[in-house]
Parts: structure tokens; sequence; C-alpha cells
């Protein structure tokens, strides 16, 4: 399998990600936050999640450097410790709390960290790159903006990351990226 294709596959997982993820705004609309329906879309999102995330990092890898590198290690293994978490909620049983100790705290403080951190400076090295549509960055910035409104449980903020990473997934899939990203693909698979 090449490079190329690989990189398309990727793209998938990320469209794929984005939908489980958005998933989760109407479960938990419907029957309540960390409800079993919703931690099932957001357990499959974070496993999606940690694999496709490479594939919008493959893209700009050139123009992202290291830190772009860095940024997308750091949102990957925050969404493996949020699997974590979330396993940890299904263990523990519906309406259960979360266990307390200083590696809650420490898993925590990695997610916080990791995705939000990770998605704001991916969210602008990808803007600085140039190889993804100027609105994919704008909706990462959306997604952080969408934590500070307002809403009891962020219940939104779900369906603005999902949307973000269908819209990444989407432009890796079906190659609307920008002409210099296109032809460095085309040159990778030959």
């Amino acid at each position: 399998m090449n490079v190329k294709l690989t990189i398309k596959w990727l793209g998938m997982i990320c469209i794929l990600a984005g939908i489980a993820r958005i998933g989760m705004t109407p479960t938990s609309i419907i029957w309540g936050t960390d409800s079993p329906q919703e931690l099932t879309f957001g357990f499959i999102a974070c496993i999606l999640m940690s694999v496709g995330t490479i594939g919008t990092y493959m893209v700009q890898s050139r123009e992202t450097g290291v830190t772009g590198f860095i940024t997308t290690l750091a949102i990957i293994i925050a969404n493996i410790v949020t699997t974590a978490m979330v396993w940890t909620q299904f263990t523990a049983g519906a309406g259960a709390t979360m266990p307390e100790g200083i590696l809650v705290n420490i898993s925590r403080a990695i997610m916080m960290v990791g995705l939000m951190g990770g998605s704001l400076v991916f969210a602008i090295l990808t803007f600085r790159a140039k190889v993804f549509p100027r609105w994919v960055p704008a909706l990462l910035v959306l997604m952080i903006l969408n934590l500070f409104l307002p809403i009891a449980d962020n219940k939104f903020f779900a369906a603005f990351w999902g949307i973000a990473y269908v819209g990444m997934g989407y432009c890796v899939w079906a190659g609307k990226l920008n002409e210099s990203a296109a032809k460095r693909a085309e040159s990778l698979s030959a």
C-alpha cells in the first residue's frame, strides 16, 4: 500500500471519528451526560481520533515540522488517555462518580493540555502551513471557543469537535488540499 492511499484512508478514519464525536451531543441531550450511549460514541471517537490524527499531520508534515509532530503526538496521547478515562467510567457503571486521586488528576491534566493546547497549536500551525483550506483551522478554533459557552456540561462541544474532524478528514479523503500539498502527496506515492 502506498503512502498516498494510506493518507487517504487515514482521512476516512478522521471522518468516521468526527461522526462518532458528533454522536455524543444528541445522546448526551437525550440520555444525559455520561450515559452509556454517549460514552459509547466517545469511546469509539477517541480510538478513531488517535489513529486518524496521524493523517492530518502527514499531509502537512513538511510545513509544520517537528512542532507539528509534537502537537500531533500530544493530541494522540490525550485521546488515548481520554479513552482510558471513558473505559473507567464504563466499568464503574452508569451514574457512578469518577474515582478521585493523583492518577485521575494527572490524567485530566494530560487530557486538557494535550487536547485543548494541542488543538490550538495545531490550528495555528495548520493556518500557517496553508495546506488545508482556511475553514479547517477556523473550525478547530471554533471548537475551542465553544468551551466558553455558558451551556451546562458543554453538551455542544463534542459536536464542534466532530465537525472539525469531519472537515479535516474530508479534505484529506477528497484531496481538497492546496496544490503544493497535493503535488507532494503524489511525489510520495511515486
